[in-house]
C-alpha cells in the first residue's frame, strides 16, 4: 500500500514540475528508461563513404568550318571529326542538325542555310543532307551526278607510286559510296571493285608481274594489301641501301697523302644492280604464288591417296 502511495505521489510531482517548467526536462524514474534507450541515427543518414564519383571525359569540340583558306582541315576531314564528336557526345538525332550548324561559319554556313531553304530539305530529319551540300561545294574532287563514273575513271597519275594509287582508289570508292547513298543507291562489294581496278591499272611493272600469277577474280583485297605492304617494305629498304652506298668515301690524310678507304664502284655497276632488284623481287613473288597454288591443288590428291591406302 505504501508503494502505491509513493508512485501516485511521484506521478503528481512529475505532472506539477512539467506544467511549471515545460522547457526543461527533469529526469524521473518514468523518463529515465526512455532516455536510456540508444537511438541509432546512422541508418537515417547517408553513408557517403560508399559513394563513388565517376568523372566524365570532356569531349573536345570540333573546329568550325568556313570553306575558305583559313580552315585547318578539308571538308572530308571536318566531316569525320564532326561525326566522331556527335557519336562521343551522344547527341540525339533530332539535335544533330543544330549542332552541325553551330560549327559552320562564313560561306559554308550560307551554302547550307540557303541551299536547304530553297530545296525544301528538312535538315532536322535528314542531317546527312548538310554533309552532302558541303561536299558538293567544298570538296577537292568535283562532284558529279555519276559517282560510279568518277570511280572507274580514277587512273594512275604520271609517276605515281603503286601504294599511293591504292590509297587514292580506296578514297575514290568511299566518295562514290557516300554519293550513291545520297541518291538512295548502294555500291555492291566496293573492295572487290577497288581490287580489280588496281590490278588492271597497276602502275608498277614488278607488281603487275606478281598479279599475273593468278586470275584477277582470285585476288582479294587482303592479299593485295599484303603484297603492297611487302613491296613498300622492299622499296624502303632498297632506298636505304642505295643511300648508304652513295655516301661519300672518307679520305684518310697521312702526310698530305690522300688514301681512299674503299673502292668507288662505277655508275654502270650500280645501275645494273638496281635494275636487277625489282626483277628478282617480282620473280620471287611469282614463284611463291605458284608454290601456294600447287600446294592447294596437291592437297586434295594427297588426301585421296591416303584414303585409298587405308582401304
Amino acid at each position: 500500500m505504501g508503494e502505491i502511495i509513493r508512485d501516485v505521489g511521484q506521478q503528481l510531482a512529475d505532472s506539477i514540475l512539467a506544467r511549471l517548467s515545460p522547457i526543461q526536462t527533469v529526469p524521473t524514474p518514468s523518463t529515465a528508461h526512455t532516455q536510456a534507450i540508444p537511438t541509432n541515427t546512422s541508418t537515417q543518414s547517408l553513408d557517403l563513404s560508399q559513394v563513388q564519383l565517376v568523372p566524365h571525359r570532356k569531349v573536345k569540340e570540333p573546329p568550325t568550318f568556313r570553306g575558305d583558306r583559313t580552315d585547318t582541315v578539308n571538308v572530308h576531314e571536318w566531316e569525320d571529326i564532326m561525326r566522331s564528336y556527335i557519336k562521343k557526345a551522344n547527341i540525339r538525332a533530332e539535335q544533330q542538325a543544330e549542332e552541325i550548324l553551330t560549327h559552320l561559319r562564313g560561306r559554308a554556313k550560307d551554302v547550307v542555310k540557303f541551299g536547304t531553304r530553297n530545296s525544301g530539305i528538312d535538315v532536322t530529319e535528314t542531317p546527312e543532307a548538310i554533309y552532302g551540300l558541303l561536299r558538293r561545294h567544298f570538296a577537292a574532287v568535283p562532284c558529279s551526278p555519276l559517282p560510279l563514273a568518277d570511280f572507274y575513271t580514277t587512273l594512275p597519275k604520271s609517276g605515281e607510286d603503286a601504294y599511293d594509287y591504292w590509297l587514292r582508289l580506296n578514297q575514290a570508292a568511299d566518295v562514290a559510296t557516300d554519293r550513291l547513298k545520297e541518291q538512295g543507291k548502294t555500291l555492291d562489294c566496293p573492295m572487290l571493285e577497288v581490287t580489280r581496278m588496281f590490278i588492271r591499272n597497276c602502275p608498277s611493272k614488278e607488281l603487275a608481274m606478281t598479279f599475273r600469277s593468278k586470275t584477277i577474280d582470285k585476288w582479294s583485297a587482303e592479299e593485295v594489301q599484303d603484297v603492297l605492304d611487302e613491296y613498300h617494305t622492299e622499296v624502303s629498304s632498297r632506298g636505304a641501301a642505295s643511300a648508304v652506298s652513295r655516301k661519300p668515301n672518307e679520305d684518310v690524310h697521312v702526310n698530305k697523302v690522300e688514301m681512299s678507304g674503299t673502292e668507288v664502284s662505277s655508275p654502270d655497276k650500280q645501275d645494273s644492280c638496281t635494275a636487277k632488284v625489282p626483277e628478282s623481287f617480282a620473280l620471287e613473288r611469282v614463284i611463291s604464288m605458284l608454290e601456294k597454288i600447287l600446294l592447294q591443288k596437291s592437297a586434295p590428291a594427297q588426301a585421296q591417296a591416303h584414303v585409298e591406302q587405308a582401304v
